[in-house]
């Protein structure tokens, strides 16, 4: 948004517009406290090396992530109309609608909107620590069967220079490949 448009805004949004935008907004950083700590509990099966109850808490994951999707779109569609009854950009981000909102209430939404934020950075980074670590426990056990049977494994080159392992891994680790 340029400064002409700031400058325009009017505090157009009453109560019945933002009591419900903090409601959502205050669920998002609920659940995604709840997927932090969904993660945090994979982790911890990761280092306990359980692979039944990581694939569980994966499971418990996605559908958790698929509830914060549905809530996330909720509130994507309300900023949205909010923008279109300001006459700005549907893209505009809630951010840039602030200036709308009576002010004594914009302190709290762009509270919200830091929290929102600050839980999504330290969930992506919690999730990508546990993709880390499965990744590399794959590795190693991939290289430990192939240490214990190497007439089963043999390792290849893609035409990119990457190493490719061929062989049939067992049963009962296919479900974490």
């Amino acid at each position: 948004m340029n400064p002409s448009q700031t400058i325009n805004m009017k505090e157009i949004f009453d109560e019945s517009d933002w009591d419900p935008l903090v409601g959502l907004l205050r669920g998002e950083v609920q659940e995604y406290g709840g997927l932090y700590n969904l993660l945090e509990r994979q982790q911890n099966e990761i280092f306990n090396r359980d692979p039944s109850l990581v694939m569980e808490t994966n499971g418990a994951v996605e559908k958790h992530m698929e509830q914060m999707d549905s809530l996330r779109q909720k509130r994507e569609s309300m900023v949205r109309e909010m923008a279109v009854r300001c006459q700005g950009d549907q893209e505009q981000t809630l951010k840039d609608l602030l200036p709308s909102f009576p002010e004594f209430v914009r302190p709290l939404l762009e509270a919200l909107i830091d929290e929102v934020n600050a839980m999504v950075k330290r969930t992506r980074q919690k999730a990508r620590q546990n993709f880390l670590l499965l990744s590399r426990t794959m590795e190693i056990t991939h290289e430990a069967l192939r240490r214990s049977e190497p007439s089963n494994y043999s390792k290849t080159y893609s035409r990119k220079g990457q190493v490719g392992v061929s062989g049939e891994l067992p049963t009962t680790y296919k479900a974490l490949v």
